[in-house]
């Protein structure tokens, strides 16, 4: 007896990463408990007439709801970007204290994109002395340049955080955040160039930065093999911080979850999926 159907097409689990954009680029969210569950949904009304047999049944109000398993990553800037609106790192404190965001009973929520991707392949590359071509000094950190060049055939850069480069222990920066004090031990990049950022004065001339920074590894993705974007979204209420005790399982979490709507100011696009 022949079979019943055939493999079409299938996508087994290997993870994503998961990344928001709320302006600056889509950064990296980091670790996830699991998965994450993506929920479309539509409001129906019928409409009846006297002298017509059939009802006439329409939709409005498409969302798609994504809510993502327990995060682990508890870098306070990106629990800001996740909870829009709502909350805020002080400045005061350098950065260590994460704030309520509003100053009455009321504020208002900020929308984000957000994006599950998952590479299909990479380009791995040992920084080595001969890849740094440039020592720049700003006011608080100096620049040290990297050509895209050197990682061949890695996916599109721009000024935005894109989040296609990896280097263990940093994170990547907007530009314009490129000459903050917060932002050093950190990277950004552009079209043509990456860009490692440290205090001013760490390293004496160009030599002394290819001789600081040889053999640091960098990763660049070069493609994706499937990838899930949802628009103009929002953080629902009834986001959580879970705080485990010695003899719990697992490690302390928080949870969020997103709702996107059409967005009117870009012809009423809501979702995007790419698969390879």
């Amino acid at each position: 007896m022949p079979r019943q159907t055939a493999e079409k097409q299938i996508i087994f689990p290997d993870g994503f990463k998961f990344s928001i954009d709320t302006g600056d680029g889509f950064e990296d969210v980091g670790l996830l408990s699991g998965g994450s569950t993506a929920t479309f949904n539509y409001d129906e009304f019928d409409l009846d007439a006297g002298n017509y047999e059939d009802l006439l049944s329409y939709a409005k109000n498409p969302t798609v709801s994504l809510a993502p398993s327990a995060i682990w990553n508890w870098n306070n800037s990106v629990i800001t970007k996740l909870m829009t609106g709502f909350a805020k790192v002080s400045n005061t404190t350098g950065g260590t204290n994460l704030e309520f965001n509003g100053n009455a009973r009321h504020f208002t929520l900020t929308r984000a994109n957000l994006k599950l991707t998952h590479f299909n392949g990479e380009v791995s590359k040992a920084l080595v002395a001969g890849d740094i071509t440039a020592l720049d000094t700003l006011v608080n950190n100096d620049i040290v340049t990297v050509p895209k060049s050197t990682f061949a055939g890695a996916l599109p850069w721009t000024t935005k955080i894109d989040s296609v480069v990896e280097i263990e222990g940093m994170r990547e920066v907007h530009v314009d955040d490129k000459d903050l004090v917060s932002s050093q031990g950190n990277f950004y990049t552009d079209a043509t160039n990456l860009y490692f950022i440290v205090a001013t004065g760490t390293y004496a001339d160009l030599a002394g930065a290819k001789a600081g920074l040889a053999g640091t590894e960098v990763k660049a993705y070069t493609s994706v093999d499937w990838e899930f974007t949802l628009y103009n979204a929002k953080v629902d209420a009834g986001a959580s911080m879970n705080f485990k005790g010695v003899n719990e399982d697992g490690l302390s979490e928080y949870t969020v979850s997103f709702t996107g709507r059409p967005d009117p100011a870009q012809s009423y696009r809501l979702f995007k999926f790419f698969r390879a």
